[in-house]
């Protein structure tokens, strides 16, 4: 009986153990999720946030193309308008 009694002993103490190491690597796991989760969620929201300055970059493009269309028709009517005047002044010396 006291043979079989110490043997019950050590497996419950084996499997106390056991379970107290289980029980710590699963805390430690919980604590890795957390953290892995919280670094993808910081960079979801970065992507979200670099997305979002490339949409504006890309209008900046295009407002940027508009502008300059319209600046060399600007030039282009102020060549013009430079040719007449001084064709003008020509006729008048």
């Amino acid at each position: 009986g006291d043979e079989m009694a110490k043997d019950l002993a050590d497996a419950t103490e084996a499997e106390n153990t056991a379970i107290g190491l289980y029980e710590e690597l699963m805390a430690a796991k919980t604590k890795e999720v957390e953290t892995l989760q919280a670094q993808i969620e910081d960079k979801m929201a970065r992507s979200g946030e670099l997305a979002a300055k490339l949409a504006e970059m890309a209008n900046d493009i295009e407002d940027t193309r508009e502008a300059l269309v319209a600046d060399k028709k600007f030039l282009q009517e102020l060549d013009e308008g430079c040719a007449t005047k001084e064709k003008e002044w020509e006729v008048v010396k």
